[in-house]
């Protein structure tokens, strides 16, 4: 049997008038006593003397732990120990963990998988040293992605504290492999101050007029840009868009509260469409797609903003308008959707600032108007008066 035991074949051992074993493999033994318990034990020969080691009781150690166990007591005599727990094992418990509770969850997945399950996933977990994760991710540094780099420590550290509270191993040896590694220089996405806006929307009045109302949205409604990409018109009820918690960044749902202007902007892009029928504001060239979420910032690198503005940008410029206007810091955040204040706070605060985000949006709003229409943006694709009787 030891070359085939399971945890459910061991669960299937049945109790004889006398106690019986079974052989696990080097050493290790699973006893199975008259009462029904059974125990773990492992027989050590050294130094001419034989040692039976008491391990633990099924099922409070498992068959995998035992296994451990009894791998550390003969590697620390130097004699050739059982198979035990490997990297791959506890990465199998952090995909358990962290699948539909994190939102990069895949992409945190793929780079633990490229970078270090794939090199490392079959050595036994005990074998994982602090030189040889280094030695593994030298080649990240190297390469200069620095990002890239933190993000493999920060997840594999994870892996090795999952390892610990699991019983595989007795402490993390990469805790601080992080030190190891100059910090990377966070460098913030190109944006200008508001007051250059006025320039930003001259350069872009030459831009085709689906890419115009592309950066129109973009500004008004302050989502990210692949968040706009994605805009369908079905979110739209009266003046506001609700975005599903499946499109934003942080998985919170969130609403945006439309001006006048704004829904006048979303009226151009259905009137200028070339395919009206779409279930997205932006339909991309396939049946059922939306544009590039890419695509505002290649047009715009094309131009003189390249290098100073990129579409995630007019976050920044809209945050920013709205801090040297009196918009409180809580309101100008949540227009963002970013989470506001300590984790006490928000268990607490329920309130989505939706009423005073109507108000400092309006206000934004406003301001991008004029400027549009004094840099010729609207030429084209938005009637002079369409705000107007849109209001009206």
């Amino acid at each position: 049997m030891k070359d085939s035991i399971t945890s459910r074949k061991i669960a299937a051992l049945r109790p004889r008038e006398k106690r019986w074993t079974v052989a696990i493999g080097h050493g290790l033994t699973l006893r199975i006593h008259p009462s029904g318990a059974k125990s773990w034990s492992l027989r050590i020969s050294h130094g001419g003397r034989v040692t039976d080691l008491h391990l633990g009781r099924w099922p409070e150690v498992s068959l995998m732990q035992a296994r451990q166990m009894a791998r550390r007591e003969r590697k620390a005599l130097g004699q050739e120990p059982p198979r035990g727990y490997t990297l791959e094992d506890v990465f199998r418990l952090w995909v358990g963990l962290k699948k539909g509770r994190i939102v990069s969850y895949q992409d945190e997945r793929a780079r633990l998988e490229r970078y270090l399950i794939k090199p490392l996933g079959r050595r036994q977990l005990d074998e994982i040293t602090a030189p040889l994760v280094i030695a593994t991710v030298r080649p990240l540094d190297v390469a200069g992605h620095s990002a890239t780099l933190k993000r493999v420590l920060m997840r594999a550290r994870e892996l090795l504290d999952i390892g610990v509270a699991a019983g595989y191993i007795e402490h993390n040896p990469i805790a601080r492999v992080s030190r190891v590694f100059a910090a990377p220089i966070v460098t913030p996405m190109p944006a200008v101050h508001w007051s250059e806006l006025p320039k930003v929307m001259q350069v872009m009045a030459e831009a085709p007029a689906r890419i115009r109302v592309l950066f129109l949205i973009s500004a008004l409604t302050l989502l990210r840009p692949k968040e706009v990409a994605a805009l369908r018109k079905e979110w739209i009820e009266g003046d506001v868009l609700s975005v599903p918690h499946t499109e934003m960044k942080k998985r919170r749902p969130h609403r945006v509260p439309l001006s006048p202007f704004a829904l006048g902007v979303f009226a151009a892009a259905q009137k200028i469409s070339e395919h009206p029928r779409a279930a997205h504001v932006f339909p991309g060239r396939r049946t059922g797609s939306h544009i590039s979420s890419q695509a505002l910032a290649k047009y715009m690198h094309s131009t003189s903003l390249a290098g100073k503005l990129v579409p995630h940008g007019l976050r920044s410029v809209g945050s920013s308008w709205m801090a040297d206007h009196g918009i409180v810091l809580e309101v100008g955040e949540s227009c963002l959707s970013h989470v506001v204040g300590s984790q006490v706070m928000r268990a607490y605060m329920r309130s989505d600032y939706f009423e005073a985000r109507r108000a400092a949006m309006l206000a934004w709003s406003d301001y991008a108007e004029v400027r549009a229409r004094e840099a010729g943006l609207l030429d084209g694709i938005l009637e002079p008066d369409a705000v107007l009787a849109k209001a009206a």
